[in-house]
Formats: C-alpha cells, structure tokens, sequence
C-alpha cells in the first residue's frame, strides 16, 4: 500500500506528512475526489480516484514517485549549502552506476539450489560457545503412516522453547531449533558478538555471499543520501554501515531474503545498521548506539506486511500480519503498559503452555511505540507513546485463529427457533465435542497450577481447522496457596460477572473451580437457545443457582446432570476438568447408543 509506504518513510526520516482534501467534482454517481500528500511542508502532486481512499493512494503514489526524483539527506533535512543540488542526470548516472557495479553480486551455492539455513548447527554452535546443554525432545508423532507429523521440542540448559513440527523428525528439530533462536534473540542477555553460523550445514557448505573488490566511485558524499533498491524478488540492497564480515558471510541466503550488499565508501553516516535475520546493533561508539536508539525502527512494521487489525479490547489491539521472511500470518496482541511484570503475566503462562485447544504462542518484544490502524485506507503506523518514559508497549506474537470467536457459533445458532433447536440433535452433538475441547484445555491449565479466570465463549476461538483454542490469559493467575502476593490476587474482583463463580464475586479466596463454574455456563448457553432482553437475565440467573429452564432437563438428561455438578454455589462441590472430561465421554457413548437404537428401530 503506498500510504503505508509513505508513513514508514516519514516516520523514518522524521518528516511531517500529512494529507490536504483538494475537492470533489462532478454529481454523486460519478463524483471523483482528489487528495494532496504535503511531506515536511512540500506539496506534491494531486492524486484523483473515485473515493477518498483511492485518492490518498494515488496522492502517496505520487508523493513517492517524487521523492525518487530528490536526493534526500538521511536526517530527513535538504541540503541548502549555497550551491546548487546535483542534477537529476547525474543523480540518475550515479544509480546506474552503482546498479552496474552490483551486477557481479553472487551467491554462490554447492549445488544447483539455495541451501536451507542450518538452525540445528547454529544452535550447536551457539551452545558449545556459551557452554550450555541442549536436548531435541520428541512431544508427539501423529498422523497416518504415509503422511507423519512429527513434534520436537528443545531444551537448553533445562529451559524449554516452543514446539516445532514437521512432515519428518529433522524437519521438526530445524523448526524447533529455528524458534528457540529467535526466543534467544529476544533475551536481555542475548551476546550479538556470538557467532552463531555454523563452518559447514548438516548436508551441505554453506552459501556465501561475495561482492566485488571494486566500489562505486561516483557514489560519494552528495548522493550517499539516496537509497538504492531493486525491485527483484531476489534481493534488496540497502546502505548500511561495514558490517563484520562473519555476518557478510552469512549462509541465511536464499531467494526473497534481502541482503545488505556492502559498500565501503557509502552512507558513512547512516544511522542504521541493517543486516541479515539479526538486528545487531553497531557498538563502534556510544554515540552510534545513541543514534540509532532515537531513529530505531518498529520491529512490528520491519519484519511484518499485510497488516490488518482484528479488534480492540480494553488492554490493547490484536492484528493479523504476515511475517515477511517465511510469508506466514501470525496474530499480534499489542498490550499497553506501566507495570512490565504485570504485562508478562500472559505471555510466561502462554510460553509454558503447549496444547492442541490452547492459541499458541510464539515470541514477545517491547517497544516504545504502540501501532495505529487507519480505518480510512487499510494502513497503519507506528506511533511514540506520551511523554511519560515508563509506558511501553508489549508486542505478542501468537497462532493466527479463525476470527469467529464461539460467541458468534452460539448466537448463529440462537437465529433458529427454540422448537427447531431442541429438534436440532447437530447443535447437541457439536456442543459436546466443543465442551470436550474446552476441558481437555482447562484440565491442562490446571494441571499447571494455573487459574484462567476470564473463560467465555468471547475468549474461546477456533482455530484454521475448526478444532477449539482457549485464547485470551490475560487474566491468569498461579494457584500457589505458599505464595502470599497470590494469595491476595486470589481475592480480587476480575473476570466477566456473568461468568464469574459465586466465591469470585464476593471476593473471597477463591481456587481454579472458578473456571469450573464459568464453562458449566458455556455448556449450557452451548445447548440452550436463549432470547434477549429481560427473559434471557431471569434464565441465566436461575441457572446460576442449578435452576434450568422448562424442557431443558427433558431434553438433555445427561448434560443437565453434568452442568449441574459444575455449577455447584460451594467450589469443593464442584468436579475436578479431569472427571469432568470422563463423564463427557461418558455421556458420548450413552447419546452414541441411543443413536444406534433408533436407526436400528428404523430399519426393523
């Protein structure tokens, strides 16, 4: 999107851009509007459409194809020196040049392909430098004999990393040694001076990048300013500083993967440091490291296109996002927040939870920025928080669901007619394998001796193939009775009311049966058509209290007895998920029998 273009560049050279409403003409069916992109006080040419939307576009189109066309300070400043700026022929000369001198940039493989990155020998070599002992562990194989799935988890000095998987057992290791890399990088003492790049592949040398011994002469200080960037597929070549060469001979080289090329006498005064995978900081001076700090670049919007938000909660915003290296769409929580440990409350739970009907998480970084999400034209940008240093935002990355929450299955489901759905024997199977799912999920947070606290089908989500995900920890607590702060945060008054245990409400100590209580009243919104207005607040505060509406237990004998047991007003009342979770497959086999009775009556 070329506004989205725009804003990143703006923000990169610290720009004022903003957008002038130029007119519409012509009557309403056929109107046409134009817009105007005016950067740092500089106008540039209109762009016309048939909404504004479109017009924005091609004003940013316009603006960009301009700003080609100016040599551009990286200070974001235009020189005004007295003398007059450098042609636009022998701006143009000076591109071509540099772009003939790249023409003998290679990669240069063992083989007739790209060799795959290495993540299992660069974690070796990470290991035997830091010292450390790391362990591939298998967490499960499923699938049929001809098409396996295989899920490998690694352990590095007794922590464990995400779960990788793959179609075999070294796939899943690389995947799984790929994510514990980039759970490494994150870490505050992650060493960027450890070389991680191992001497040979597991099956082949590595790729080397090699560039010319010669550099571009005519490329000197007055067009060190302008970027240039092919339009390739294969690579993209950026100005940046003399990287050490360990990172020059990179073997993460492969088609779509940029590369920083390196020219010696060029943009010696760049304030970035761009390389390959890594974002190693230049730490030749403090001076340096200062600079880069004050133009550092949103992690979000570098490794991240295709950006789109999801929705917004009281916390913060969830957007959907295509990470650009591997072209895979991830879900991205944006959290604001003073208190950090507060903040991570939801990511430590997530990172130690590895479940089928649990959204997955993936990595975490703060920022100083949070993001905005222009409605008007589909783009968004990044944006500095307030003056108060202490505010940052914390950046999620998780598995990408199915954006129909299970609110909207039950209110899909509410559209038929009470007769129709107590006819409806689909709705009742599909809310038992949904309830299922939920506390198989809720069995597993237990067991972890963790309290969701906020269980609602507004949190509960599913995921591309349909299966059930518990989303949304952010109210997550430890079920530790040793523990004196927790003890406390046990007593507090969060979660959804209408979904909260009795003992939750009256703010007393309460234990994880307060998840118990909330998914009874999922099961039963699950199976139970109910209406809107003051009818659906008498029923659902009668089922608070065990008193199911008429025709409820007639029509579900089985389930009726089992919500009721969870909806017990004393929590040790209550059953434990792990009964919970034989007494559904209980009642699946009993509505499995009477099934086959019928049809067997049917065909006698």
């Amino acid at each position: 999107m070329n506004v989205a273009k725009l804003n990143e560049y703006a923000q990169r050279q610290r720009l004022e851009l903003k957008y002038e409403d130029v007119g519409s003409v012509g009557p309403d069916h056929i109107k046409t509007f134009t817009v105007r992109a005016v950067l740092d006080g500089k106008a540039y040419p209109d762009g016309v459409g048939k909404n504004k939307k479109e017009a924005k576009q091609n004003a940013a189109r316009n603006a960009l194809r301009g700003l080609l066309e100016e040599p551009i300070d990286p200070t974001g400043e235009e020189k005004y020196s007295g003398t007059p700026s450098k042609p636009k022929e022998e701006l143009n000369q000076n591109v071509l040049d540099i772009c003939e001198k790249t023409k003998s940039l290679s990669v240069r493989t063992t083989g007739d392909v790209f060799t795959d990155t290495n993540y299992i020998g660069m974690i070796n070599s990470y290991c035997q430098r830091k010292k450390l002992s790391h362990d591939y562990i298998l967490e499960k194989r499923c699938g049929p004999p001809h098409n396996p799935q295989f899920f490998y988890k690694l352990v590095i000095n007794n922590k464990e990393y995400p779960v990788g998987e793959g179609k075999n057992a070294k796939e899943a290791k690389q995947k799984a040694a790929q994510l514990a890399l980039s759970a490494l990088q994150e870490q505050t003492d992650w060493d960027s001076k450890v070389s991680v790049w191992p001497a040979v592949s597991e099956d082949s040398a590595p790729a080397k990048l090699s560039t010319p011994p010669s550099t571009p002469d005519s490329h000197d200080a007055k067009s060190k300013s302008v970027p240039v960037t092919t339009t390739s597929d294969s690579a993209v070549f950026t100005n940046s500083l003399n990287p050490p060469k360990d990172q020059i001979q990179s073997p993460d080289v492969k088609p779509k993967i940029k590369i920083a090329a390196k020219f010696p006498n060029a943009c010696k005064n760049h304030k970035e440091d761009i390389m390959v995978n890594f974002n190693v900081k230049n730490t030749d001076n403090s001076q340096s490291e200062k600079t880069t700090n004050q133009s550092a670049i949103s992690r979000f919007t570098s490794d991240f296109d295709s950006i789109v938000c999801l929705g917004k909660g009281a916390f913060g915003q969830v957007f959907k996002a295509q990470q650009k290296l591997i072209k895979k769409y991830y879900a991205i929580k944006i959290v604001r927040c003073k208190e950090i440990k507060k903040a991570l409350r939801e990511v430590m739970a997530l990172s130690d939870l590895h479940h089928g009907n649990i959204v997955r998480y993936y990595t975490c970084w703060l920022e100083d920025s949070g993001y905005q999400w222009d409605k008007a034209d589909d783009s968004g940008s990044t944006s500095q928080s307030t003056g108060n240093s202490s505010v940052k935002y914390l950046y999620i990355q998780m598995e990408l669901c199915d954006t129909r929450t299970l609110r909207v299955w039950i209110d899909e489901k509410n559209i038929q007619n009470v007769k129709k759905s107590l006819r409806d024997s689909k709705r009742r199977d599909e809310s038992l394998t949904i309830a299922q799912q939920m506390v198989s999920a809720v069995e597993y947070i237990h067991s972890k001796m963790l309290i969701h606290r906020d269980l609602k089908p507004a949190n509960i989500m599913f995921g591309q193939d349909g299966e059930v995900k518990i989303g949304d920890f952010g109210l997550v607590t430890d079920e530790n009775d040793d523990d004196a702060e927790n003890l406390l945060e046990r007593t507090v008054y969060k979660g959804t009311p209408s979904y909260m245990a009795p003992e939750q409400k009256r703010k007393s100590t309460y234990d994880r049966k307060v998840d118990i209580f909330a998914l009874g009243l999922i099961y039963f919104e699950l199976l139970w058509n109910l209406s809107v207005g003051n009818e659906r607040k008498v029923i659902w505060d009668d089922a608070r209290n065990q008193k199911f509406p008429q025709g409820f237990p007639q029509n579900f004998p089985q389930e009726t007895k089992i919500i009721k047991s969870m909806l017990c007003a004393k929590p040790e009342d209550r059953p434990e998920a792990s009964k919970l979770k034989m007494d559904l497959e209980e009642c699946t086999r009993t509505l499995t029998m009477f099934k086959d009775m019928r049809r067997d009556n049917r065909t006698v």
